[in-house]
């Protein structure tokens, strides 16, 4: 197999839990090397699970396994003479540096980007915070949760007659991750050019921001709030997760609504009445109006109910796409490791591992044709200390 396409680089971790982490998976991928510096009793993420038979092992945390793949494992007390010592001589050779404790707790180790700049002035650092390094929140604590609620996504999500809610999972984690990824890379790049380092400084809160679809544009334009709407994507509805016979699908007519017209002789009927095999649904009101959909989506949802009922999700899933539809099925876990798609395209992958076994690992997110990106084995604690004790 080809080199990684970034193969010639050293990255030092000095980050905990997800979105650092992810940052520097995403380096591996690439065939970096990833010193990940741990502190004696282990990135915190190894305490969280879920572990096999659900006894609590360093070694088995499905978290740590998935985030950080193909590094090398190296533990320090960076409060310890000693061990900053080690790390200033990582620090020599290495290309990029990613944080996630912020220049103020940094700089009372004597290691913000202000202390090191001098002696490595070609260093990438960066920084992965909850509110980034300047600015009156700089040393407030935070996390996915936080940053989900500051970016204003919680804001417009949920009922209007209850309070926001969050998307599962810890999304603002993992944008964050990949921003200070693509922040290193375009550092990395400015560097090839110029031949110096930078700080590269990464909000949690920002980057989920940046999700937020247009609701910045919109109070811009028009001074307007968008407010919660029942889940519901407001323009073009309806676009909705409902259930079906056998679990639930996502049911997005067309970008133009209802009227988007199947491929039928006369072009005269529209895609959903084609899909619920009802020509006659046309001449429904709903069907002659988008505002109406809007203010009567419960109308529309128990137009369409009755017929999803009656089919599976995918026979619904098949006969919308070929009717140029973007439904999907919102598929369980299970039903995702077994999607004949993400198979065929080799998605999920095998990986043996000397304490937790061989598990089914979620692989890379994209392909290249020349330089391929793969995953191989996260560390044990401390596993690669003698590579770097001298």
């Amino acid at each position: 197999m080809a080199e990684g396409s970034l193969s010639d680089l050293r990255i030092v971790d000095l980050t905990q839990g997800i979105a650092g982490p992810y940052c520097t998976k995403l380096f591996s991928s690439l065939g970096a090397e990833v010193i990940k510096v741990e502190p004696p009793d282990g990135d915190v993420s190894r305490k969280f699970g879920p572990f096999p038979d659900d006894e609590p092992d360093p070694e088995k945390s499905g978290l740590f396994l998935h985030l950080n793949t193909g590094k090398k494992s190296v533990t320090l007390d960076l409060k310890a003479d000693a061990g900053r010592s080690l790390l200033e001589k990582l620090l020599a050779e290495a290309d990029v540096l990613v944080e996630g404790d912020g220049q103020t707790s940094m700089a009372e180790l004597g290691l913000a980007h202000d202390d090191l700049k001098g002696d490595l002035p070609n260093l990438v650092y960066v920084s992965v915070t909850a509110f980034g390094c300047t600015g009156p929140y700089k040393d407030y604590r935070g996390n996915s949760l936080t940053a989900m609620a500051m970016s204003t996504i919680m804001y417009n999500t949920g009922d209007p007659d209850r309070e926001p809610l969050t998307t599962g999972g810890t999304p603002a984690d993992y944008i964050a991750g990949i921003h200070a990824w693509i922040g290193a890379l375009a550092a990395l790049a400015y560097r090839a050019e110029h031949g110096n380092g930078q700080h590269v400084d990464v909000s949690l809160a920002e980057a989920a921001a940046c999700a937020d679809e247009y609701n910045a544009g919109m109070y811009a334009f028009q001074g307007a709030i968008r407010r919660r709407y029942y889940s519901r994507h407001v323009f073009g509805y309806p676009m909705d997760i409902m259930s079906c016979k056998d679990g639930y699908v996502v049911v997005v007519p067309g970008a133009a609504g209802f009227p988007q017209r199947g491929l039928t002789q006369d072009g005269a009927v529209s895609s959903m009445a084609l899909l619920m095999e009802d020509p006659e649904l046309d001449q429904h009101p709903l069907f002659q109006s988008g505002q109406e959909r809007m203010i009567r989506w419960k109308e529309v949802n128990e137009l369409i109910q009755p017929f999803l009922d009656t089919k599976e999700a995918k026979d619904i899933v098949e006969f919308a796409q070929a009717l140029r539809m973007p439904f999907a099925p919102v598929p369980t876990v299970k039903d995702l490791v077994e999607d004949e798609h993400l198979q065929a395209r080799g998605y999920f992958q095998e990986i043996d591992h000397p304490e937790a076994g061989e598990l089914t690992y979620a692989g890379p997110p994209f392909r290249m044709t020349e330089t391929p990106p793969s995953i191989s084995r996260a560390p044990t604690l401390g596993e690669h200390n003698g590579e770097f004790d001298a």
